[in-house]
C-alpha cells in the first residue's frame, strides 16, 4: 500500500510539469499548491552556505542538487566533502551540474561519481541550453531554492554586499544582492519527484555528450545507462504528504526544462498570476506587481500580459540591473539594447522600470504578483523560458508576500527610473552593431 500511495503522490506532484503556456483561469498557480509548508527567507550568503551544509549532513535518505554554478574554491570543496561522505553512507545522491559553466569543477564531479553519487554533467549539442535552476532537496522534505550558486562569490550574498568596506574585507571587486528560500513540507516532496523526472529525462537524452562515453564505449554505455545513473531505483519522499504539515504556507514548486519538454510551466504560472491580479483589480480590489528581474529581456507573451494588466489598473514596477551593476560586462551594451527593444511596449504604456544603481549586481529573482509571491532562478528573460532549466516556487503566504514587498520598497530607493532620456542617451551612444544584435537576437538573451 505504501508503494501505491507514493506512486499516486508522485503522479499528483508531477502534474505541474504538464502545464502548457496558454493564459487561462486554470493557470492560477495556487490551484496546484500544496498546504502545510514552512517558508523561511535566507538573505545572507554565509548563513545560506552554513544551512546547506547542515541540511546535507543531517540527510537520511536522499540529496538532490542542481546548479548552474559551482567552483573548486572553499565553498565548492566543502560541498564535495560533505556530499561525498553522505553518498558513501548509501544515500541516494544525485547532482545535475551545468558543465559549460563549471569546467573547472569537472574533476570533483568525477570524484563524486567514485563516491557512488550519480552525476550528470549537462553539456548538450546546442550551446544555448543550460542548467540554471538552483535546487537542493533533502529527503524530499526540505528544499532550498533561489538565485545563489556554490562559489565564494555567492557567499557575499546580502543586501549590503555593495558596501566598499565589505568588498575590501572579502577581497572581492563585485558584490551580489541575492536571496534564497528554504521550504519545508509537501512542496519539497513535489520538487523531489520533479527532480527525479528531470534527472531521468536528461540521463536518457544527453548520454551522447557525456564524457564517460569515451571511457565505456558507445554501445556499452547505452546498454548500461539506466544502471549507471541509478534510474531503476529512486526513493520516495522521506515522509507521507499527510505527515508534512509543518507550517501554514500553501505553495507550488515548478521545474521547467525546455530541453526535455515543449511545455512552459513557469511561463504559464507567471501569466496565470498576472491574469488573476488583473481580474481582481477589475473587480475593485486593486493589486500591484513588483518584480526583480536581473536580466530583463522578457518574451512577447509576458510583455503582453503586463501591458494588459497595466490597462486593467494594476500598478507594475520592475527592478533590473543597470549597465554599471550588471555582471555581464563582456556584452553588457548588447544585453541592454536587447532589453530596450523587448520592453518598449512597457515603456510606451508608462510601466515603471527601474535600474539598480549600487556597486553590487542585482541577482535577486522573484517578486509579488497580486496576492502571491514567487522566488527561484527565473530572470524573466527569454533564455529562462526557451533555453534554460529553471525552478520557481509560488506561495500565497502573507508573511512572505509582505516581507518581499518591504524589501522591494527599500530597494527602489537604490535605483533610478529608466526614462525616455536614459533610453535616448543610451541609443545615441551605443554602436550600430550593438543595436542590431540586440534587436535581431532578442530571443536568445
Amino acid at each position: 500500500m505504501k508503494v501505491i500511495y507514493n506512486m499516486l503522490i508522485a503522479c499528483f506532484c508531477l502534474a505541474s510539469l504538464s502545464i502548457s503556456a496558454e493564459v487561462s483561469s486554470d493557470a492560477y498557480p495556487m490551484l496546484q499548491g500544496l498546504k502545510g509548508n514552512l517558508i523561511e527567507p535566507l538573505k545572507d550568503g554565509e548563513h545560506l552556505m552554513a544551512k546547506r551544509i547542515e541540511l546535507i549532513k543531517n540527510a537520511k535518505r536522499s540529496i538532490y542538487l542542481s546548479t548552474f554554478s559551482i567552483s573548486p574554491d572553499e565553498v565548492g570543496k566543502d560541498m564535495f566533502q560533505v556530499i561525498c561522505a553522505k553518498a558513501k553512507e548509501g544515500l541516494d545522491v544525485r547532482l545535475i551540474i551545468d558543465n559549460r559553466a563549471n569546467k573547472d569543477y569537472q574533476d570533483y564531479a568525477f570524484k563524486l561519481k567514485e563516491c557512488t553519487a550519480h552525476v550528470i554533467l549537462f553539456r548538450p549539442g546546442s550551446r544555448m541550453y543550460a542548467i540554471h535552476e538552483k535546487l537542493l532537496i533533502i529527503d524530499g522534505e526540505t528544499v532550498i531554492t533561489g538565485g545563489t550558486g556554490y562559489t565564494r562569490t555567492y557567499k557575499l550574498h546580502a543586501f549590503d554586499s555593495f558596501k566598499e568596506e565589505k568588498l575590501r574585507e572579502d577581497k572581492l571587486t563585485h558584490g551580489w544582492y541575492d536571496v534564497d528560500y528554504q521550504v519545508t513540507g509537501a512542496t519539497a516532496c513535489s520538487l523531489h519527484y520533479q527532480f527525479q523526472l528531470n534527472f531521468k529525462r536528461l540521463a536518457m537524452m544527453v548520454a551522447d555528450y557525456n564524457p564517460d562515453v569515451s571511457w565505456y564505449g558507445w554501445d556499452n554505455f547505452i546498454s548500461m545507462r539506466e544502471e549507471y545513473y541509478g534510474l531503476k531505483k529512486m526513493p520516495a519522499c522521506g515522509k507521507k504528504i499527510s505527515e508534512m504539515n509543518v507550517g501554514n504556507s500553501k505553495a507550488v514548486g515548478i521545474i521547467g526544462n525546455p530541453y526535455v519538454t515543449n511545455a512552459r510551466p513557469i511561463l504559464k504560472a507567471h501569466l496565470g498570476a498576472i491574469s488573476e491580479a488583473s481580474a481582481q483589480t477589475k473587480k475593485g480590489s486593486a493589486k500591484e506587481i513588483t518584480l526583480y528581474a536581473p536580466y530583463f529581456v522578457p518574451g512577447s507573451k509576458f510583455v503582453q500580459a503586463l501591458v494588459a494588466a497595466h490597462k486593467a489598473g494594476v500598478k507594475i514596477r520592475v527592478l533590473t540591473n543597470s549597465m554599471e551593476s550588471s555582471d555581464e560586462k563582456a556584452y553588457g551594451k548588447i544585453l541592454f539594447a536587447a532589453m530596450i527593444y523587448a520592453i518598449r511596449p512597457l515603456l510606451k504604456e508608462g510601466i515603471e522600470v527601474r535600474l539598480w544603481k549600487e556597486k553590487s549586481t542585482l541577482h535577486r529573482k522573484g517578486g509579488v504578483i497580486g496576492d502571491m509571491a514567487y522566488f527561484g532562478s527565473d530572470n524573466l528573460d527569454n533564455r529562462a523560458q526557451e533555453y534554460q532549466s529553471e525552478s520557481v516556487v509560488y506561495s500565497d503566504d502573507s508573511t512572505i508576500v509582505e516581507d518581499m514587498k518591504k524589501d522591494f520598497e527599500r530597494d527602489v530607493t537604490h535605483s533610478d527610473l529608466l526614462d525616455d532620456k536614459y533610453v535616448q542617451d543610451f541609443m545615441n551612444s551605443a554602436s550600430a552593431i550593438y543595436k542590431w544584435v540586440g534587436r535581431n537576437f532578442t530571443k536568445y538573451f
